[in-house]
């Protein structure tokens, strides 16, 4: 990394860059970030600048209201870059910590009851820009290589500090996390088992899209950095072993669970992914899981640790989850926990059709 940083700043960058690994329990292990998504966002900046394809106070536009979003944030006020953000609803402290670094925002409050949902609808607004920017640098998170590629450190340490991994759990939003670090750990072990998770509104897999009230889809919006309404380049269906499909309120009480039982503080997406990890790790007791827990739970302070929020969820926060239900098709994606053989076949093979057309604005 050849960027001119000073070595306090490439201190920071080097505690962003990689996981915490732990044993959690006898056979599950975790690769815990405080903000995954800074390891693709460092690689694609870094690899621009050096290219010449991106200058100091060059301008970055991208669509993103999760944790790409901060990470840009972050590498932008360290390398003096300005960054548009096409975002939907977030939460209070997301925005602050955005606009604290300098980020300028362009909100989209859309339905997600469309094709594509608020996805399609933020891209459209980031094609504009984009036009209206032509100076201007798109990272293209969703299909650019280098969001897969960045991992390959993470997973070359993961090789050198824990046992040999025979099952990998990681929750799906670009892709590009899962799938890279699984790539390498293949290498190593050309068995590993790579189990997918996405939740039940989301149609990455072939599940189909389903209606949402505003509450709802506000609440997806701010707490979710995982699942999508429009397909991911950076998806290898053809890794994939298996699918899960975990409804949020499930992700939200294991991450409770998880705080009460070791003290740290998660996201939602390291709940869904636990969920399926410790089923993993129960049901296989003799090999090793890794998962991966992508963020820390601070940017949730408003929403699954409030519990005032909570309170409107109590019900669903009180439910008993059993065992995932296994189905044949995505289409049988219930509410409820259920799971998918996938066999490394592709999206057609499984689904009966090619994910449909990216939308207006995405030509990456």
């Amino acid at each position: 990394m050849d960027m001119n940083v000073n070595p306090a700043r490439s201190s920071v960058i080097d505690e962003l860059s990689f996981p915490q690994l732990m044993s959690v329990k006898n056979n599950l292990h975790v690769a815990k970030f405080d903000l995954m998504k800074f390891t693709p966002a460092m690689c694609i900046l870094n690899d621009a600048l050096e290219a010449g394809v991106l200058k100091p106070d060059d301008r970055v536009i991208e669509s993103s209201s999760g944790t790409f979003a901060l990470a840009l944030a972050i590498v932008c006020s360290l390398f003096g870059l300005k960054l548009t953000l096409v975002t939907g609803p977030v939460s209070p402290i997301v925005r602050w910590r955005l606009e604290s670094l300098g980020a300028s925002l362009h909100v989209v409050d859309q339905s997600m009851n469309c094709q594509g949902g608020i996805q399609q609808a933020r891209l459209r607004v980031l094609g504009e820009l984009l036009k209206a920017n032509p100076d201007s640098f798109w990272p293209q998170q969703y299909t650019n290589p280098l969001n897969a590629d960045s991992y390959q450190p993470v997973a070359r340490k993961v090789i050198e500090a824990l046992p040999k991994i025979d099952i990998i759990v990681g929750a799906v939003g670009s892709g590009g996390s899962l799938f890279g670090i699984a790539k390498v750990l293949r290498q190593q072990n050309p068995d590993l088992k790579v189990v997918a998770v996405d939740h039940n509104r989301s149609v990455i897999f072939g599940a189909k899209a389903r209606t949402i009230t505003k509450m709802c889809r506000e609440t997806f919006e701010q707490i979710l950095a995982m699942g999508a309404g429009i397909p991911m380049g950076n998806v290898d269906f053809q890794m994939c072993d298996e699918v899960h499909w975990v409804p949020v309120p499930q992700m939200i009480q294991k991450v409770h669970q998880f705080h009460r039982e070791t003290g740290l503080l998660v996201g939602p997406s390291s709940g869904a992914a636990l969920t399926v990890a410790e089923w993993e790790a129960a049901s296989n007791t003799r090999q090793n899981i890794l998962t991966i827990l992508p963020d820390h739970g601070v940017r949730y302070v408003d929403t699954v640790f409030n519990p005032g929020w909570l309170a409107g969820w109590k019900d669903d926060m009180e439910r008993e989850w059993e065992k995932p239900a296994a189905i044949s098709t995505p289409r049988d994606v219930s509410d409820g926990w259920c799971h998918l053989q996938w066999g490394h076949r592709c999206y057609k093979d499984v689904v009966g059709c090619e994910p449909f057309p990216q939308p207006e604005g995405y030509n990456p």
